[in-house]
């Protein structure tokens, strides 16, 4: 059986996540669930004037190609709907090849049945403490407003507390 997959060039995606939209639309999946997800890499310093700043569709674990449209002869749903044109959909083969001819290209290979392949999903959480935890949120801002969060459950203190150690 010949194996397919999803060939990405990152380079020109402008993070529409009209891909994220459409697969949602396709699947039925809920808030918080994607088959696909516009992840940001960056923006950071590469040097003084040169920024790295890429945005690239990644597929998760309930992708499966749109298996029902591919056996229709039709392409994923996140392919068709790509309003910049960087997602193909072919023989893993076949993608290979343009994959070697360009930089900043990603190739997929989406496992079909997640479910069926790694089983129920079961937590490994230690302790039975299902509660969320406080932590703390360090906010910059440069013009428009920009967030960087960081937790740490080791040393969690409550709100109140910490108000009373700055006093």
């Amino acid at each position: 059986m010949e194996q397919y997959g999803l060939l990405i060039d990152y380079e020109y995606c402008t993070g529409c996540q009209s891909c994220e939209v459409a697969c949602k639309e396709e699947h039925g999946y809920p808030v918080g669930k994607w088959g696909i997800k516009v992840l940001d890499e960056g923006p950071w310093e590469i040097e003084p004037g040169r920024m790295n700043w890429n945005k690239i569709p990644v597929p998760t674990d309930l992708c499966d190609l749109c298996a029902e449209r591919a056996a229709k002869g039709r392409e994923p749903s996140c392919v068709h709907h790509c309003l910049a044109d960087v997602m193909k959909f072919g023989p893993v083969e076949k993608l290979v090849k343009e994959l070697s001819g360009k930089p900043k290209q990603v190739l997929f290979v989406p496992q079909y049945k997640p479910y069926e392949a790694r089983g129920e999903f079961r937590s490994i959480r230690k302790n039975d403490d299902s509660r969320r935890k406080v932590a703390a949120i360090e906010v910059e801002s440069y013009g428009q407003v920009e967030f960087a969060t960081h937790r740490d459950d080791s040393d969690v203190r409550r709100v109140d507390e910490l108000d009373s150690d700055a006093e």
